[in-house]
């Protein structure tokens, strides 16, 4: 029986089970977007849409002229040891636009595309992945675009694999946005349908996007992030 007395009054169970219970407050949630200018993008695109959701924090740390084979402009590798550091629940990385170069260590240089060309960049990237994954840091690697046929195509497809296979390799998730931006014949698109309507998405120089382009290339990336991580 409840208790009684001065000041005290009886409260049945049936109150007690009406009483209104305050709904739970969603967690903060912390991304961090790094990379290089299609990094920026994906970072501006990712803003606007949680624009309207104050427990979603995004960070930026891309910038842009930079990628992970110049060292000399930007160190990545050496950055990410520090970066990974700051509060952050995932971390979205956005790379290779600007890696189809020579990759330069010790006075030596290293042509792209050649096989220890690709054993450094290969190294770059897993040690780019391992300064989160080894923190607990969630870690998203969003492929490069498809892009128009005569603007580096089969290069960032190449690059694509090397980053699929080192981020699954490193406990990270590779979304694959290649096909989401072809057509039905797989070929590049500068179009997409956004709210019902056929929309230009892609920049002229057939690797960018539009404003509305960087919100559909960073929405991939977030509809991944809610489905994993319950956000």
């Amino acid at each position: 029986m409840a208790a009684s007395g001065p000041g005290l009054t009886q409260t049945s169970a049936a109150e007690v089970a009406t009483e209104p219970q305050e709904a739970p407050k969603p967690r903060d949630f912390r991304i961090a977007v790094l990379g290089d200018s299609l990094g920026e993008g994906v970072y501006s695109g990712l803003a606007q849409l949680v624009r309207g959701e104050p427990n979603i924090a995004v960070k930026k740390y891309a910038r842009v002229n930079t990628g992970i084979a110049r060292s000399d402009r930007y160190d990545w590798p050496e950055a990410v040891d520090e970066l990974a550091e700051n509060p952050m629940d995932a971390a979205l990385l956005v790379f290779g636009a600007n890696d189809l170069q020579t990759i330069r260590e010790s006075g030596k240089a290293y042509y792209y595309k050649q096989a220890a060309w690709e054993e450094k960049y290969r190294k770059r990237v897993a040690h780019i992945v391992k300064a989160f994954t080894d923190r607990g840091i969630k870690v998203y690697w969003l492929s490069l675009p498809i892009t128009r046929k005569n603007r580096f195509q089969k290069d960032y497809a190449y690059l694509n694999e090397i980053f699929k296979e080192e981020a699954e390799a490193n406990g990270a998730t590779f979304i694959d946005a290649w096909n989401a931006f072809a057509d039905e014949n797989g070929d590049y698109s500068a179009t997409f349908t956004v709210d019902g309507k056929s929309t230009i998405i892609r920049a002229s120089d057939g690797v960018h996007f539009t404003p509305a382009g960087y919100q559909v290339y960073a929405g991939l990336a977030l509809d991944k992030l809610r489905a994993d991580l319950n956000f």
